[in-house]
């Protein structure tokens, strides 16, 4: 009897551990698929940020250059000068027209003012009077056009200093003194280094669970081991393809219906000079959504 009930008992403790395997299995299988219910994930995403294509406001030869390409710049700091000569004397030029049209004006006004007291002691005609008040009013204006004149050529001298308009880092930059360039011509790109967001590119069939404000993990295949946490900005209005130069029809009789993906912009709340970001390059989202946004 002792060996049926040793038997009996190690039988038991096999179906009692049977059991709690089985138990455990079908437990972890439940966290799974709850995991599952509680995010969605995607490798369809890249790194973006804002961009700012650098151009001059004026035309001229490169002067001095002080950056070079790949160069991290902050706000303000000076980039490269066009040759300020020409714009120089053309402030001059300016100068001495306004002071030309000044000594018009004041002679113009002298000439109005005895013309006025003699026509009022009848030496002059009424006539006479208001020709010299006309010929005020446009010394007047003539005396504006050459004062905003000046200002105009004051601003293009000042535009020949081009300064960095925020922090960031510059690419594509080619620049060498001496080049001509004209105004308005993109030249280089700045990257602005304080805000980066990526775009993933979610499948259509995702996006009931996802909301503006929801939690996310970026991870950066330039860094797979360091984690960027995010956040749901915005989602966009369509698919990929629907802003495309050339979108889809589907009035044909052999279409096949694909599904699609939508862009959904995540903000990187905690950007890092030491894991520094690169546009357009490779990531991983998962954005956790809420269970209130869960049908």
């Amino acid at each position: 009897m002792s060996r049926l009930s040793q038997m009996a008992r190690a039988l038991l403790r096999q179906r009692a551990l049977l059991a709690f395997i089985i138990i455990l299995l079908l437990y972890g299988a439940y966290v799974y698929w709850r995991s599952l219910q509680n995010y969605v994930s995607t490798d369809d995403a890249y790194v973006g940020g804002h961009v700012v294509s650098m151009a001059a406001q004026v035309s001229g030869p490169v002067a001095r250059l002080f950056v070079h390409d790949n160069d991290t710049v902050h706000a303000h700091q000076r980039l490269f000068e066009i040759d300020p000569h020409p714009y120089k004397i053309a402030v001059r030029a300016a100068q001495a027209s306004v002071e030309q049209r000044q000594a018009l004006l004041i002679n113009a006004e002298a000439i109005s003012g005895r013309t006025r007291r003699m026509a009022a002691h009848r030496f002059l005609s009424s006539q006479a009077s208001e020709t010299a008040q006309a010929t005020v009013k446009a010394d007047q204006a003539a005396l504006a056009a050459a004062q905003a004149a000046l200002a105009r050529a004051q601003l293009n001298l000042a535009h020949c200093l081009v300064r960095a308009p925020t922090t960031g880092s510059l690419s594509n930059m080619r620049l060498r003194p001496g080049a001509y360039i004209q105004a308005g011509t993109p030249l280089f790109a700045l990257i602005a280094n304080h805000t980066y967001w990526v775009t993933a590119n979610f499948k259509e069939t995702a996006l009931s669970h996802i909301a503006v404000g929801d939690r996310a993990h970026i991870h950066v295949d330039m860094y797979p081991n360091h984690l960027f946490r995010g956040k749901v900005i915005g989602i966009s209005g369509g698919s990929g393809t629907a802003f495309s130069l050339l979108p889809p029809e589907n009035a044909t009789g052999n279409w096949v219906k694909v599904t699609q993906r939508v862009p959904v912009r995540i903000l990187i709340l905690n950007p890092s000079p030491r894991w520094p970001l690169r546009i357009a390059t490779s990531a991983n989202a998962t954005v956790f959504f809420r269970r209130a946004h869960h049908h």
